[in-house]
């Protein structure tokens, strides 16, 4: 019989503070109230501590000596930061991953295409839906390539990407406007062909952030998340 993996419950409090923070439901700037998180997320204080020294080094909150924990703030020209990391890390990790995969990773790949066309024949637009199949799909690649470094990285910085993109109100593309790219790449790990996947997932990434930040609406807009039909993959086209 399989053992169980052992989860820690640092684990889970990392989690759900990550997508609290990912989704700006925490917002930039703000304090961490400890003992209101501690309610909040029915846990203790280590438990709580060992997360949010997690995500400071994610970069998603600052710790300051004898004021607490702080949500790290961001702005447009970060987006062109983590663009610039995003697009090597995720075309080398492509490329490894057409080295490296295994047939359980190319077979994990396909199931993943094939929720997502379900979800698109459904006509799901929901902006978690389509956030979290796109982040799976970066996330299989890079564990394909079989370097966990990338693997952290990769997480790291498509969770400070998807935090802009919330704050910016940036109108992005659906999932059914890359399911082609996911099939592309999908298909360069089949056959091994490391420039076929480096160049799917450079066409998958898409167009410059610089495009991004000049065609984002005025920041002066009501509402504080981008379009329900939008996940984090390139600006949306007409």
């Amino acid at each position: 019989m399989p053992k169980r993996k052992f989860r820690r419950q640092s684990d889970a409090v990392y989690d759900e503070l990550r997508r609290m923070l990912v989704r700006t439901e925490l917002k930039p700037g703000s304090l961490v109230e400890e003992a209101d998180m501690m309610r909040r997320l029915n846990v203790g204080r280590t438990p709580l501590r060992e997360a949010l020294q997690r995500l400071v080094q994610d970069d998603l909150i600052r710790n300051v000596p004898r004021r607490g924990y702080f949500v790290t703030d961001t702005s447009a020209s970060d987006l062109f930061h983590v663009f610039e990391v995003r697009l090597r890390l995720e075309n080398l990790s492509a490329r490894l991953a057409a080295e490296r995969g295994t047939e359980a990773h190319v077979r994990a790949l396909a199931e993943l295409i094939e929720e997502g066309q379900t979800g698109i024949d459904a006509g799901n637009e929901d902006l978690v839906w389509n956030i979290e199949i796109d982040e799976q799909f970066h996330l299989l690649v890079a564990q394909a390539s079989g370097n966990p470094y990338l693997v952290r990285d990769i997480a790291r910085n498509y969770a400070l990407s998807v935090r802009v993109l919330y704050l910016s109100h940036m109108r992005l593309t659906l999932v059914r406007d890359e399911i082609a790219t996911y099939r592309a790449l999908h298909k360069a790990l089949q056959k091994r062909d490391p420039a076929a996947a480096g160049a799917a997932m450079t066409l998958h990434l898409g167009d410059s952030p610089l495009q991004l930040i000049n065609n984002a609406p005025s920041p002066h807009r009501a509402d504080a998340s981008p379009s329900a039909a939008a996940r984090p993959g390139r600006a949306k086209k007409a």
